[in-house]
């Protein structure tokens, strides 16, 4: 191995200690009893004999877990489903068709990737009030769909032009399709790895968004796993780290789920069949 291989590997498992690290940390420390978490000097690794489960089940039992894990993955899927739909047909058409004022309308949508969520939170609250939306999920996730709807149309729109031929629309023309019949039968099935490659950031940012769910989701029984992970924590006086820990752990197994089941439907996109010169 020369110098060059080495340097390259060491920098990936420097970047891997600093991604894993943080998260092996929370784990081990949702498996010591709060008392254990505060110990001195610290110990990362704990004995055997000091493992407990009794930190998860104490969510499991005591705070309401799984009602805000049902509105989590509601608001997940959702946001999902709508943005692969809006997304997958902007990018259809800004991809295949010419049209007046084309890039004036894309570039207002990739603009709109340079802009926080957070720094529009008062029309957008504004606007959550007009439409009754506030303390509702469905305000949640209308709006969770416009900020990912930008940046996953702006990559389907790539993977489109640099992925699938022209002459598959061609076809499908000449046998007397429509351009809704070249985007379900076309479309769909050839940029399913791109969609389910966004689809998976998409489905996790509900679970790691915090201010506008927590600016707009007032009652306990809709709150989503962020919120609920920061009220528990401000409820009990941001001591009690081990129920924190465990509850966060807990809130990382459907996105680890989401994540496998669509790999398996990512990877088998790559092989997907094309036109043959």
């Amino acid at each position: 191995m020369n110098f060059s291989e080495t340097s390259r590997y060491s920098l990936l498992f420097l970047g891997l200690f600093i991604t894993v690290i943080p998260m092996l940390y929370m784990i081990i420390s949702s498996l010591k009893d709060n008392k254990s978490t505060f110990s001195y000097p610290p110990k990362l690794f704990p004995g055997l004999d000091e493992i407990t489960f009794q930190n998860f089940t104490y969510i499991l039992n005591n705070e309401n877990f799984n009602n805000y894990l049902m509105n989590t993955l509601f608001v997940a899927f959702v946001t999902v489903l709508i943005a692969a739909v809006i997304s997958s047909l902007l990018a259809y058409t800004f991809a295949r068709f010419i049209f007046p004022g084309k890039r004036i309308l894309y570039g207002m949508i990739i603009s709109v990737m340079l802009i926080p969520g957070l720094a529009m939170i008062i029309p957008q609250f504004e606007m959550a009030v007009k439409f009754n939306l506030v303390n509702n999920l469905w305000g949640v996730i209308l709006f969770y769909s416009a900020w990912v709807t930008p940046f996953t149309t702006f990559l389907l729109r790539g993977y489109i032009e640099d992925n699938i031929p022209r002459e598959l629309d061609e076809a499908i023309y000449m046998d007397g399709g429509s351009i809704f019949t070249v985007y379900r039968y076309v479309m769909v099935p050839m940029a399913s790895p791109a969609i389910a490659a966004v689809s998976i950031l998409n489905f996790l940012f509900p679970f790691e968004e915090l201010g506008w769910s927590q600016t707009i989701l007032k009652s306990d029984e809709i709150r989503t796993l962020p919120v609920a992970i920061t009220m528990f924590f401000q409820a009990h006086n941001r001591t009690d780290w081990g129920y924190v820990f465990a509850m966060a752990s807990l809130s990382m197994v459907p996105v680890i789920i989401f994540y496998l089941v669509l790999q398996k439907y990512f990877i088998s996109g790559l092989s997907s069949g094309s036109i043959k010169g």
